[in-house]
């Protein structure tokens, strides 16, 4: 448990630690019907002047429950959103890779190969492929498996509209976020 806390308050800025500390003050002290709830400084900083608060006071509220869902995720939702977090730029890369070789479908290990080398951060290709099975998950009528024989091919959909494909994902993954 203390773990979880020390890992959990080096990823707060000092702000968001002040504001969840304000939270918590303001949910554990009982308060009249009548009584204001308590407020910033009565001077906002120069940048946050004309915001008003309860724009502010949502903000922070916001913040602190995304905070709170992040440090409460398993391990395998917290690998699972990376992996969405990735698959925009993944299909980029692949859609290039198919349209490049010029041919109706791949292998498995020579789509993997290739999406490694183009891809700007080191993944190995056992990763790749876990990508790429998301893929075709998420989005079926685009990227296809084929399993024949011993190998897996890869079937993609070279006519389909790459940039609503790209904000499908991105939406995918906002909403995974999310929960």
């Amino acid at each position: 448990m203390d773990y979880l806390l020390a890992r959990a308050r080096s990823l707060m800025s000092p702000r968001m630690e002040k504001a969840l500390s304000d939270l918590a003050l303001r949910t554990t002290k009982p308060r009249s019907p009548g009584a204001p709830s308590p407020a910033l400084p009565a001077t906002p900083p120069a940048t946050l002047k004309g915001v008003s608060q309860d724009l502010l006071e949502r903000i922070r509220c916001k913040e602190a429950q995304k905070l709170l869902a992040q440090m409460t995720r398993h391990p395998e939702q917290e690998q699972r959103l990376q992996r969405l977090q990735r698959l925009p730029e993944l299909a980029r890369v692949l859609h290039s890779i198919f349209v490049s070789e010029r041919k109706p479908a791949l292998t498995m290990e020579v789509a993997c190969s290739r999406m490694v080398g183009s891809y700007p951060a080191a993944m190995n290709p056992g990763e790749m492929e876990k990508h790429i099975r998301l893929l075709s998950e998420l989005l079926p009528d685009w990227l296809s498996l084929h399993h024949i024989h011993t190998d897996t091919y890869i079937k993609l959909d070279k006519a389909a509209d790459l940039a609503g494909i790209i904000m499908r994902l991105a939406r995918l993954a906002l909403a995974e976020a999310a929960l």
